[in-house]
Order: C-alpha cells, then sequence, then structure tokens
C-alpha cells in the first residue's frame, strides 16, 4: 500500500533539528515513511491513496510510556483513598477479573488513547495474552511489560516468596521471542516494584533484558511508603538498591520517581535510565510530585504516561502534557518547561526510552508511519500561527482528526475507520463491567 499525504500546511517533524515543515507532502510505503517533500516531487511515486492535508498540521504519533490497559474497568470505582488502600483494592480486583474482561478494557483503553492522538502504548500486566490480542484488534503499537510478582506482605513481620523469580522471568523471555519480528507487539520485563518485586527478581530480569535485548519497566518512588520499606529492609533508597543489584542501565524505565532525591537523579543520569512521569496519577493519589524539571536538567530522559484509568482518570496524553508543563511551573515558581520540551517527552523521549530513536514519536524517512493529523481550524487552536504552544495548552485531544498506526489509517474525521468494532467493545465492556462492580462491592 502506497499513501501520499498532500498538501500539508505543517509538519512538525521533531526531527533532531525540530524542523516544522510548511505546505510538505509525506509519501508512505507499506509501513514506512519514504519521503518527505513538495507533492509535485512525491506525485509520481505511484501512490494507491492520496489524503488532502490542507488545513491540517501533521504530528507523531504520541507515545504513552506507562499505563495498565485494564483499569478502565475499574475507573471512577476507587475514588479517594491513598495509594496503599488503593494497591490493596486493585490487587482483590485483579485476582478475580477474568481473561475476556482483561480483553475488552485493554480494547477501551487503547481507542480511547487512540482518539486522542497515541498510537504507541507501553502498558504493564500480569495477564498480558488477552492484552497484547487488544492491541491487534484495535491495531495499536504495544510495548507490554509483563508484570512480575515473586513476593507478598505477611503483615508486619514481613513478606514471603510466592513465585520462583527466575522462573516467571525466563517464561516471559521464551514468550518474547515470539513476538521478536512482529512490527506492532514487543514484550518486556514488569518487574512491579519493591516489595512486591524482591531485588533477586529485578537483578534477574536486568540480566536476561541484557541477554536478551529487551526493555524493563518497574515502579519506583512512587510513594514514601515504598522508599521506607526499602530503607528499613535493604539500608537504601530504591534507586541505591537498583544501582547495587545491577539493574540500572538504558534498558530501564523507572515508573513515577515521585520522591527521588539529588543523589538518586545523578545516579539515573549515569547509568542512561528512563523515566516515565505520571503526573496526574502521582497527584490524584496523593502521592506527590515528581522533580520532572530536576531529571530533565540533569539529562535523564524523561517521558509521559498517563499511568492506569483507575488512577487518573484518563488517558488523554495531551491532558497530561499540559499537567506536567503546569505542576513543575507551580512547585517550583517558574516558568520552567516550554511547549516544545513537554511536547518532547509524549513524543521523541519515549521513543529514546525504548531505544527505537528514529522509528517512532518523529516524522522522518525510514520512521513508521505512526502520523497524527490535526485540525488547524480547531477553535481550541486559534490562532492557528501558535500551533505548538495552543496544541500543548489548548488543542490536544479535541483537535484531532485523523490518525495513522503503521501506515494504517485508523481514526477518519474523528470516528474510528470500523464504527461496528467500536459498538461491539462498548458494549462487551458494559457486560464485563456488571461482573466487574460486584467484585469491588
Amino acid at each position: 500500500m502506497k499513501i501520499l499525504i498532500k498538501d500539508a500546511d505543517l509538519v512538525v517533524t521533531q526531527n533532531s533539528r525540530r524542523e516544522i515543515l510548511r505546505g510538505a507532502s509525506i509519501f508512505i510505503e507499506n509501513d514506512i515513511i519514504k519521503a518527505i517533500g513538495d507533492y509535485k516531487d512525491l506525485e509520481g511515486l505511484g501512490a494507491n491513496t492520496e489524503v488532502d492535508a490542507r488545513g491540517l498540521a501533521v504530528i507523531p504519533g504520541l507515545i504513552n510510556l506507562h499505563t495498565h490497559s485494564t483499569q478502565t474497568a475499574t475507573r471512577g470505582l476507587l475514588e479517594d483513598i491513598p495509594l496503599m488502600a488503593w494497591l490493596y483494592r486493585i490487587d482483590k480486583i485483579y485476582e478475580s477479573i477474568d481473561e475476556e474482561a482483561i480483553g475488552v478494557a485493554s480494547k477501551l483503553s487503547f481507542l480511547e488513547g487512540l482518539f486522542c492522538g497515541t498510537t504507541t502504548f507501553v502498558d504493564m500486566e500480569l495477564s498480558y495474552r488477552p492484552v497484547i490480542s487488544a492491541a491487534r484488534e484495535v491495531g495499536v503499537r504495544l510495548f507490554e511489560a509483563a508484570a512480575l510478582v515473586d513476593t507478598q506482605e505477611t503483615g508486619p513481620s514481613g513478606f514471603e516468596r510466592i513465585n520462583d523469580p527466575d522462573e516467571i522471568v525466563k517464561k516471559v523471555v521464551r514468550d518474547a521471542v515470539e513476538f521478536k519480528e512482529d512490527p506492532l507487539v514487543k514484550l518486556g520485563l514488569g518487574p512491579v516494584g519493591i516489595p512486591s518485586s524482591s531485588p533477586e527478581l529485578l537483578r534477574i530480569a536486568a540480566i536476561e533484558a541484557r541477554r536478551n535485548g529487551l526493555f524493563v519497566q518497574t515502579h519506583s518512588s512512587e510513594s514514601q511508603v515504598n522508599e521506607k520499606i526499602a530503607r528499613k529492609l535493604y539500608g537504601l533508597s530504591e534507586t541505591l538498591l537498583l544501582e547495587k543489584m545491577g539493574v540500572l542501565g538504558p534498558w530501564l524505565i523507572i515508573v513515577h520517581g515521585v520522591n527521588l532525591t539529588r543523589t538518586d537523579i545523578d545516579t539515573l543520569a549515569k547509568h542512561g535510565v528512563s523515566v516515565a512521569h505520571c503526573p496526574t496519577s502521582n497527584a490524584k493519589l496523593g502521592n506527590g510530585v515528581a522533580p520532572a524539571w530536576h531529571l530533565i536538567s540533569r539529562g535523564v530522559n524523561l517521558g509521559l504516561g498517563t499511568d492506569g484509568a483507575s488512577s487518573n482518570n484518563s488517558l488523554d496524553l495531551f491532558q497530561e502534557i499540559k499537567t506536567f508543563i503546569l505542576m513543575q511551573r507551580a512547585i517550583l515558581k517558574e516558568t520552567v518547561l516550554s511547549a516544545q520540551q513537554a511536547f518532547d517527552a509524549a513524543t521523541i523521549n519515549g521513543a529514546r526510552a525504548l531505544r527505537i530513536t528514529g522509528k517512532i514519536g518523529s516524522i522522518q524517512p525510514g520512521a513508521y508511519a505512526d502520523l497524527v493529523l490535526v485540525d488547524l481550524r480547531s477553535l481550541y487552536l486559534q490562532p492557528s500561527t501558535m500551533f505548538l504552544e495552543n496544541l500543548v495548552f489548548s488543542g490536544g485531544c479535541k483537535s484531532v482528526k485523523h490518525v495513522f498506526v503503521n501506515g494504517k489509517l485508523l481514526v477518519k474525521d474523528g470516528l474510528f475507520i470500523d464504527p461496528t468494532l467500536v459498538d461491539k467493545i462498548i458494549t462487551d465492556f458494559e457486560e464485563a463491567f456488571e461482573r466487574i462492580q460486584k467484585i469491588v462491592v
């Protein structure tokens, strides 16, 4: 399939020079961007389909660096409770939820993000097969961090081992081979974090990630409780414990990092670790505001995640971009962070965290054709001459018109290309939700 996106008013490339091209066209062959230039230079390349992009801006598909897709099934059910109680309730739901409900909840998550311009999701779930099937059915790009847990609390006395860490890691490693050549799905390792994941589990995950070229994602320094547990059991902050165990490296994405110290931040920078910042979730659960500006200033690669719909409750990554900027400015009492820096966090920084810079998060020859076409006539973008600023602070999700993933048009004129699938997903979800509500009660 050859597609020519014709005469876009703007193409926000997010390349190394952050070029914004005017009146440019994009030629796509199968799933790859082959050329960008004037229409007259590309029209002879034999496109099967032309998309008129006059009056539109083309931006890279957004990268949601951390979510839990199943949690749309619990959106609005667990409100106004602190993190540890929230985690306890979530765990009880996960113990009872069936794979059919996991699949349909994940489809709903991916659709919601897709309508707001997210084309790549980094997800973390224990039952990853139904999530992968859901991503394939909707058509999004998925990096699934298989959730790994090997310990559980036994009350004030401590913790007990419930799974063999070597065994559960190597099972995921074996399964990951299945997706090695898959252009849209990758399976990685998702040790949930201390205390649910022991230091030994985290160490083994890092070893296998290096050996097999996999990514690792783990929650760390989300709350003061987690930090206190790490210091009580091991005498170190979570970050320094991870360093001691050999976990830190460019394969690792730390989620949250709310309570990082300056020493922790410098340690992450030294090892090339990326951070998935989830500002809305951290605020909603009362965990605080991560030192995102200090992370960026010290050279740590920082991307953005929505977290799950149970703790956000939205999967609109544009909303996360805006919240990211505003919270940092509020706590620092300075106008730090530009619209460009925040947009970087939702695009090229996510690609860097996943170690596929130049393939997603930017518009350039050789990249996957994950593209979002934004309506420059949208009320929310006026004046459109200040496009990036208004996209970040105002327009966002409300201005998305078309979305391509891997060269395939999935959203057209703000509607999913297959409306019958959307209707079916919502119907199936309503039925699943009735079962889930009974678990919560």
